[in-house]
C-alpha cells in the first residue's frame, strides 16, 4: 500500500518529476564524468612502479641528455638496469589523431616495463625488426591496426614520414597500465637524424632505471646526479611517481577548476532536489491543514 502511495505522489505532476529526474540525472553524469578526468590525470603516477627511477635534464624536460649517460648510469651501484625513451610527438594521418609516442631500446624497455604483456613472438618480433612498432591494446582498437599492419606517422618535432610496421599489440598486466602508447626503435630515429640533422643525433629524452629496492632510490638517484654534477647537462632523477606529478603539477590550475565545476553540480543536484520539495509541500498545505 505504501510504494502505491508514494508513486502516485511521485507522479502528481509527471512534467515537474520527469524534468528533476532529467536534471538530477544530467548534474549526476557530469560529475561523474568529471571526476573520472580528474583520475585519469593521476592514472600516470598511480600505475608508477616504487623501484623505477627517472633520470632527466635538470633544466627542463624539453633539454635532451647525450646518450652516452645511458652505460653510466648502468653502471651506478644500485641499478639493476636502465632503458632510454625519447619522446617522438608523432601524429597518424593528422592532428586529431594524436596519442602518447616514444622512441626506445626494445630488449631494455621491455624487461623494465613488465606490466607490459606480449607473446613471446610479437617480443621478438618487435626487438628484431629496426623499423617494427610496439601498440597498446586501445590504441590498436581505436585504429583497427593489426600485428604485421604497415602504420606512417608524420613527424612534429622530427619533420618527415616515418613507415613502421606493428609487430605487437601489448596489454596491460595491472588496472591502470595505459594502453594507449606507442613505441618505435630509438636506432630508427637516431639513424635518420644522423642523416639529416647529425647535431640532434645521440640525444635521449630521459633514462630509465630499475632498481634493487625502492628503499634504495634517494641514495640511487642522488648517486645518479652526483656522476653528472657540474657537466654540460647536469641530471635530476626522481621517482617514476614523482615525475608523472610533475607533469599533473603543471596542469594544477586547469585541475583545481574541475574539482571546482564538480563541487558545483553537487550543490545544483542539491538545489535541484530542494526547490522541488519546497513546492510540493507548498502545493499540498492546503491537505496537510485537513489532515
Amino acid at each position: 500500500m505504501i510504494w502505491k502511495l508514494l508513486l502516485r505522489n511521485a507522479f502528481r505532476h509527471r512534467l515537474r518529476s520527469l524534468l528533476t529526474l532529467f536534471g538530477v540525472a544530467v548534474a549526476v553524469l557530469a560529475f561523474g564524468l568529471l571526476r573520472t578526468l580528474v583520475d585519469a590525470w593521476h592514472a600516470g603516477a598511480s600505475a608508477a612502479a616504487a623501484n623505477r627511477l627517472v633520470v632527466r635534464s635538470a633544466i627542463s624536460l624539453t633539454f635532451s641528455l647525450p646518450i652516452a649517460y645511458l652505460e653510466k648510469v648502468r653502471a651506478v651501484q644500485g641499478v639493476e638496469s636502465a632503458t632510454l625513451m625519447n619522446w617522438f610527438g608523432g601524429i597518424y594521418i593528422d592532428r586529431k589523431n594524436f596519442f602518447p609516442n616514444f622512441a626506445v631500446e626494445p630488449r631494455s624497455f621491455l624487461d623494465i616495463y613488465p606490466e607490459f604483456l606480449l607473446t613471446e613472438d610479437e617480443r621478438s618480433a618487435f626487438v628484431k625488426d629496426r623499423k617494427g612498432c610496439l601498440v597498446g591494446r586501445a590504441l590498436a582498437e581505436r585504429f583497427g591496426w593489426k600485428v604485421g599492419d604497415a602504420v606512417t606517422l608524420q613527424g612534429t618535432i622530427y619533420s618527415g614520414e616515418w613507415p613502421m610496421t606493428v609487430r605487437g599489440i601489448y596489454s596491460g598486466r595491472d588496472r591502470g597500465t595505459d594502453e594507449a602508447q606507442f613505441f618505435f626503435h630509438y636506432d630508427y630515429l637516431n639513424e635518420r637524424l644522423k642523416e639529416r640533422t647529425p647535431r640532434r643525433a645521440n640525444q635521449v629524452g630521459i633514462i630509465v632505471t630499475r632498481i634493487r629496492s625502492a628503499d634504495e632510490a634517494p641514495a640511487t638517484a642522488e648517486a645518479v646526479d652526483a656522476l653528472f654534477r657540474n657537466s654540460l647537462a647536469e641530471t635530476l632523477t626522481e621517482t617514476e611517481r614523482a615525475f608523472q606529478l610533475g607533469f599533473v603539477a603543471m596542469s594544477a590550475t586547469i585541475l583545481t577548476a574541475i574539482r571546482l565545476v564538480s563541487l558545483v553540480i553537487i550543490v545544483i543536484i542539491l538545489a535541484v532536489v530542494a526547490n522541488t520539495m519546497v513546492m510540493s509541500v507548498r502545493e499540498r498545505a492546503h491537505e496537510f491543514a485537513v489532515l
